[in-house]
């Protein structure tokens, strides 16, 4: 039993894990894994992909277009079969990107350890973006409605990191700085805090720069939250 674990500790340090399930046995002897997890399904569809957009679009379409043929005084046969066509070609793209949010949010998963953050991302072909603690500036943290929460990195380097690399685990709209994210997080306090704690022992995590959107994700800010 001492020989197999001692083999499982004969990594190369810094490098990324082979895969997740046992990330633990694969970190350095001085890195240890803190936390785990992975985005919501519904939080990537509707943040990352925009379905509710994409919904109000088809069907806004389907609406003026089926309406402008019965106003015409069309035969029910022809505004009928475009109806049905129009829907069912709807119902294809939305499930395309219901698919897709599902296939996301079981391929991904954050890994924090005492030293880094790790993001595993990719549909098709699983990569792994590394991204040192040293090198985080600051950390920023929106809950949302649904009951998820998203947490924005503000990295000291991100010169390096591409937005289609990253997508979804990237903050919408915004493309230099790129700013990671991990994105639809159901135990967002304990990440947060947890993140919090991590970084501030490499190095000092600066305030958020989205005061208006996030809640900074400071030592300070979370304090009370660890106390109670």
């Amino acid at each position: 039993m001492k020989e197999g674990l001692k083999k499982e500790k004969k990594v190369v340090r810094g490098a990324a894990p082979l895969n997740d399930g046992n990330l633990a046995e694969n970190l350095p002897t001085d890195e240890v894994l803190i936390w785990q997890g992975r985005p919501e399904a519904n939080a990537i569809a509707i943040r990352a992909m925009y379905l509710r957009y994409v919904v109000a679009y088809l069907l806004g379409l389907v609406v003026l277009r089926t309406g402008y043929l019965i106003m015409g005084d069309a035969p029910i046969s022809e505004w009928s079969a475009l109806l049905a066509w129009q829907l069912l070609a709807s119902l294809f793209i939305v499930g395309v990107i219901v698919g897709l949010s599902a296939l996301y949010g079981k391929t991904t998963i954050y890994s924090l350890t005492t030293r880094r953050l790790i993001l595993r991302t990719g549909a098709a072909v699983p990569i792994h973006v590394n991204f040192p603690l040293e090198q985080i500036a600051s950390a920023d943290l929106k809950v949302f409605p649904d009951g998820t929460g998203d947490i924005a990195l503000t990295l000291e380097n991100s010169d390096k990191l591409y937005w289609l690399l990253l997508w979804p685990n990237v903050r919408s709209w915004w493309v230099r700085p790129l700013q990671p994210l991990l994105r639809g997080l159901r135990d967002f306090e304990l990440a947060a805090s947890s993140l919090a704690t991590a970084a501030n022992a490499e190095s000092r995590v600066s305030l958020g720069q989205f005061k208006s959107d996030y809640q900074d994700v400071s030592m300070e800010a979370l304090a009370p939250q660890r106390a109670q």
